[in-house]
């Protein structure tokens, strides 16, 4: 995969190539960033009011308590320099009305643009972590995990705390290996 140089920082949008597909797509996106490359990912479901001001990722609450958290299970500083971080949708979801007057709920908006965006995550994900087969990769949640495995009926407490191999061969079609899977929740850890 040709890209940027080992070593470099990146932060901005990969490949999207399906906004059209996305009832979002006149709204503003929060960008992927962090190292490239990486052998740790973080992905979220999408971002919350906090990141679509600052425009980053996880630097809402739920993001303070997933560093809080990394940081108390790997026993040293958080990780922020060495992850990437990005999200299954790029745009804060929030329900739609349509033309017709159809209201689109929340809910089914996340699924939406979920969806749009899966090929830029795959492709994005395959990128940052140069194929790497150690590289791991942890959706943050049902939308986010579904977007990674392509597995669109899991349920996320039954994936919990569960490790597999996810083949990206299959998911973006040109993939050499695929890596590990780590599902946790951690919009459940904050209620």
């Amino acid at each position: 995969m040709s890209g940027l140089e080992s070593g470099q920082y990146y932060h901005g949008l990969i490949y999207q190539p399906d906004c059209h597909l996305c009832p979002l797509r006149f709204t503003r996106m929060v960008p992927p960033d962090g190292p490239i490359p990486t052998r740790r990912v973080f992905v979220g479901e999408g971002p919350g009011d906090m990141e679509l001001w600052e425009g980053r990722g996880f630097i809402g609450p739920s993001g303070v308590l997933l560093w809080k958290l990394d940081q108390e299970f790997a026993g040293s500083p958080p990780r922020e320099e060495s992850t990437w971080v990005t999200n299954a949708a790029l745009c804060l979801p929030k329900e739609i009305k349509l033309k017709t007057g159809v209201v689109l709920r929340k809910e089914k908006v996340k699924e939406l643009s979920v969806k749009a965006c899966r090929r830029r995550l795959l492709w994005e994900l395959r990128w940052v972590t140069q194929d790497n087969p150690d590289a791991v990769i942890q959706p943050l949640g049902k939308w986010s995990y579904r977007s990674v495995t392509g597995n669109w009926k899991a349920k996320i407490f039954a994936m919990r705390g569960s490790v597999e191999r996810v083949d990206l061969i299959k998911q973006c079609e040109a993939y050499d290996g695929p890596p590990p899977v780590a599902a946790h929740s951690n919009a459940a850890a904050t209620r």
